[in-house]
């Protein structure tokens, strides 16, 4: 399974999208709003989204067990699960990891990470007056949005 963005966030990010290399940036964006808020959405249809990668590219490679340790201690706090209940932790992580697939995370990993990027997009939606115009005042507005956010 890949990574997927939705495509009103693509048209969303089109005046910005040309600061950055790779499509996954975007994602990312969208991603750590998702986190920060613990707000998954999982009535995105199909339709909508567009394939990135199944994997961490550029330089999210050398991060990606980071974004997927934060997956987990998002899923497992939005779940009321405490890192002392071994067995209920264990259970989850192995429904998200796969050590062997290019992401480390399952299936089921990668469409939860996929869940809180949407769900990201909307808090961005939301938290903007109107979609960002220039990379200055995106930045500036989406560390803020963050930092009101922030959950971990």
């Amino acid at each position: 399974m890949d990574f997927q963005l939705r495509k009103d966030a693509r048209k969303w990010f089109k005046d910005i999208s040309h600061h950055y290399p790779i499509l996954f940036d975007l994602y990312y964006f969208c991603l750590m709003a998702g986190f920060a808020a613990g707000r998954p959405n999982t009535e995105i249809k199909a339709d909508n989204l567009d394939d990135l990668v199944g994997y961490f590219p550029g330089d999210f490679q050398s991060r990606g067990r980071l974004l997927v340790g934060v997956l987990i201690q998002v899923h497992l706090s939005r779940l009321g699960i405490d890192l002392d209940e071994r067995d209920d932790v264990y259970r989850q992580v192995a429904k998200l990891v796969d050590p062997n697939s290019p992401s480390y995370l399952s299936n089921e990993g990668v469409r939860l990470m996929n869940q809180y990027a949407h769900g990201g997009f909307d808090v961005l939606c939301e938290h903007f007056s109107d979609r960002p115009r220039s990379i200055e005042t995106f930045l500036r507005k989406y560390s803020r949005c963050i930092s009101d956010l922030q959950r971990f």
